[in-house]
């Protein structure tokens, strides 16, 4: 059995996902530079000093407010929250997810990859860059997808999931480019579905 925490790391806790929520609140009501580490400190209500014993500055929030986005993420897609049954579908559940998130903004996603760079190169033992997350979390999902039946068992999951996250951002990159053919959940439901059932056909080696 885990030992219950005690009342100084739940508050520690409830300190650190107040910073985050708040530091995403203001982040995308007034825009990531416009915001300072005074604004999150007291819309948080804690002192400037306490946002700097969970993170060092303003820019290392970020890489933690995209793991904390993802495993909200992975949350949402369990079935005790009432995710769809079928695991392709929890695929498309999670891009349309990963791609309202204020945090894919362009100018903030700029914000937050050299963040990440940043902190790889005075903690290279951390691996925790999002798209690394996205990928293994589309990974798991192809892999109960193969245990389902929906996608071909002879696939690898990592290889596919990472197919799956460069299409994606590839999809959002036009989307914010103006390439609005369609609302942006249905060309993610388009583009899943364009993959899995492939371009060719399965004829086509015979015609080639």
């Amino acid at each position: 059995m885990d030992n219950p925490l005690s009342r100084r790391e739940r508050k520690k806790q409830d300190t650190r996902q107040r910073l985050l929520e708040t530091a995403l609140r203001l982040f995308r009501e007034q825009g990531y530079d416009a915001t300072t580490v005074e604004q999150i400190a007291e819309a948080a209500d804690v002192a400037k000093g306490t946002f700097f014993n969970y993170f060092e500055t303003k820019e290392a929030i970020l890489p933690a407010l995209a793991e904390w986005r993802m495993q909200q993420i992975e949350k949402v897609l369990s079935p005790e929250y009432g995710a769809p049954a079928s695991p392709v579908a929890r695929i498309k559940l999670a891009l349309c997810l990963v791609a309202e998130d204020p945090l894919v903004d362009p100018l903030l996603a700029q914000r937050l990859f050299a963040a990440v760079m940043l902190q790889r190169q005075h903690q290279p033992q951390e691996d925790t860059h999002p798209h690394r997350a996205l990928t293994q979390l589309l990974a798991d999902q192809v892999h109960q997808a193969q245990s389902a039946g929906e996608i071909r068992a002879d696939l690898d999951s990592a290889y596919l999931g990472s197919v799956m996250r460069t299409l994606f951002f590839h999809q959002l990159i036009m989307w914010h480019c103006g390439y609005h053919p369609a609302p942006l959940p249905d060309l993610l439901d388009r583009m899943v579905n364009l993959l899995l059932d492939g371009v060719a056909g399965p004829a086509w080696r015979q015609l080639s």
